[in-house]
């Protein structure tokens, strides 16, 4: 079945897997992290990607060998959601 989520959407379930490890900036998170977040919430992995893509654009987040690190400006996105 296609996703029905908007990349903003996918975007946002990326902070939400930062916001359950209780993350603040600097913190990274591997991928298989996310991999296995989507799927306990069935989550397309089409979807993680694309929100990986554009929370990476957003500045949210940066790629490191292997894992991802939540930014300051990531970080204040999650506070300003919460």
């Amino acid at each position: 079945m296609p996703s029905q989520s908007t990349d903003e959407e996918n975007a946002q379930k990326i902070l939400e897997i930062f916001a359950h490890f209780d993350a603040e900036p600097g913190h990274e998170l591997l991928i298989t992290n996310f991999v296995a977040a989507g799927k306990r919430q069935r989550w397309e992995m089409t979807d993680l990607q694309q929100g990986l893509d554009l929370a990476r654009k957003k500045k949210w987040i940066d790629y490191k060998e292997g894992s991802f690190r939540l930014t300051e400006e990531g970080f204040s996105a999650i506070r300003v959601k919460a």
